[in-house]
């Protein structure tokens, strides 16, 4: 192979630069041994921040580079980018067969070695290469960090050349080759990024995660309220009406994503009550128990609405999301007096039913593993179907997606069958996580509306609803790919 004359011309330009403090700099810098202390402490500070993130920040930009993004999935991406250069140069090295310029013999008289390497061949440099892979994840995954990365990057490259050990190209080529590889794994990855995993939805279950950066604003009002175990809590209400809708969120939701779902039975004549959940919202009680705990909460702010409002159960209403509807239904069956109606929007008869559905059976099976021994144990024993109310007075509404893999249509139609309740179908929609935008307020506008009227006493049969809010007498569930 032909090399360009310039590549000598500036190998010899650096290496010919003669200072012995540089020298130890330069050394200090080349040695993989001296960053690994650095790069321990870097790991062990991702999986420390992994105990709460990806998360939405409202705080300074340095804040929310930090929290948009899984720290376990930016290490993968650092190891399988770091991993792949580095097997890259050793597969070159050996074809192309370069001799470092130190062991070189028409230019090794002439060089300045003050390296240790292993090896005489030089194309690539794996150095380059992989602290070029490094800085790029670095910056790509935060980018406040970038500056301090990339100079990392470009003096391990110029020790390189100053150490006697490698040609300006082999840096080059090296560098290339980190970046691309560090850039196909973050787009393969990108997506897992601002998930939390496995590790890191479990850990819900251990660690308080970061509470909503706001909570619903005028014209929700704050009610200091206390669960039925005693735990002080914050809902929040809106005045809209002599009926009332009790409304529960789900895992992954909040009172403030929950707030815009509120506002559509608040414009149809309803007031509303936002239930806080322990494990979200600011709750006294920092983690959750994925449902069966919860009831506590909901109890509580039923007996405050009760009491203390002046709202009668018999017109009531209860809405869950997701594991808001299992709360919902278990409260129901547990009441002394019934209420007017439960909707419950994206229910499932067992978390771990719905956990492999969504997972598979693999990971359905390390999720068990990683859940503490007292969730697990309150989730494998909590069934919907135990609280089944079989008053006449209370009316049972179950809304699914047609594209919903946690809670599919079957699901409610089996619900709605054994409640004696009603089964309404969302086209093409997917399990209700109100925090994202993917959902159609028509459709949502639509599906409520004939649930209150199916509560108040018409006779409806299933029914499905587009997503313009085109509601079809009889729901056509297409299977999920």
């Amino acid at each position: 192979m032909l090399w360009p004359s310039w590549d000598t011309f500036l190998f010899f330009q650096v290496n010919g630069i003669e200072s012995n403090l540089l020298t130890f700099i330069m050394r200090t810098i080349t040695n993989v041994d001296n960053w690994i202390p650095l790069l321990i402490g870097f790991i062990l500070l991702l999986l420390w921040w992994g105990r709460t993130k990806p998360y939405v920040s409202s705080g300074s930009k340095w804040k929310r580079a930090f929290a948009l993004k899984n720290p376990r999935i930016v290490l993968l991406c650092m190891i399988l980018a770091t991993s792949a250069s580095d097997q890259v140069c050793y597969h070159l090295k050996s074809n192309v067969s370069r001799s470092r310029p130190c062991f070189e013999e028409n230019l090794s008289g002439e060089v300045n070695y003050r390296g240790d390497v292993h090896g005489n061949r030089s194309f690539p440099s794996a150095h380059s290469a992989n602290s070029a892979a490094l800085a790029t994840t670095i910056s790509l995954a935060y980018p406040p960090l970038a500056p301090f990365a990339i100079s990392v990057s470009i003096l391990v490259g110029f020790s390189r050349i100053y150490l006697g050990v490698h040609y300006p190209i082999d840096v080059l080529t090296g560098w290339c080759i980190g970046v691309l590889s560090a850039i196909i794994f973050w787009l393969l990855f990108r997506k897992m990024l601002s998930r939390p995993g496995l590790i890191g939805y479990t850990n819900r279950f251990r660690i308080r995660q970061p509470v909503p950066y706001s909570f619903p604003e005028s014209p929700w009002i704050p009610v200091d309220i206390s669960s039925l175990d005693g735990c002080p809590m914050t809902g929040y209400f809106l005045n809209s009406g002599k009926d009332l809708i009790i409304m529960v969120h789900g895992l992954h939701g909040n009172i403030t994503s929950i707030a815009e779902p509120g506002m559509i039975f608040s414009r149809m004549g309803f007031s509303v009550f936002l239930v806080p959940l322990r494990g979200h919202d600011g709750h006294s009680v920092s983690v959750t128990s994925g449902g069966p705990a919860e009831v506590y909460d909901l109890a509580g702010a039923i007996s405050h609405v009760r009491e203390k409002m002046g709202f009668s159960m018999g017109r009531t209403i209860l809405y869950g999301s997701s594991m808001g509807s299992v709360i919902a239904l278990k409260m129901a069956g547990i009441l002394g007096k019934p209420v007017a109606g439960i909707i419950c929007h994206g229910a499932y008869r067992n978390f771990f039913t719905a956990a492999k559905m969504k997972l598979g059976s693999l990971r359905k099976a390390i999720l068990k593993l990683l859940l503490p021994a007292g969730a697990r144990r309150g989730l494998e024993i909590s069934q919907s179907e135990d609280y089944v109310n079989n008053s006449v007075s209370t009316r049972y509404v179950f809304i699914n997606g047609t594209r919903d893999r946690i809670s599919p249509p079957s699901v409610g139609i089996q619900l709605a069958s054994e409640y004696g309740g009603l089964f309404v179908a969302l086209n093409e929609a997917r399990h209700p996580v109100w925090s994202t935008h993917r959902w159609s307020q028509p459709q949502i506008e639509a599906a409520f509306k004939v649930s209150l009227e199916y509560i108040r006493g018409r006779q409806i049969t299933p029914v499905a609803v587009d997503e313009s809010g085109f509601i079809h007498d009889f729901p056509i569930i297409p299977e999920i790919n």
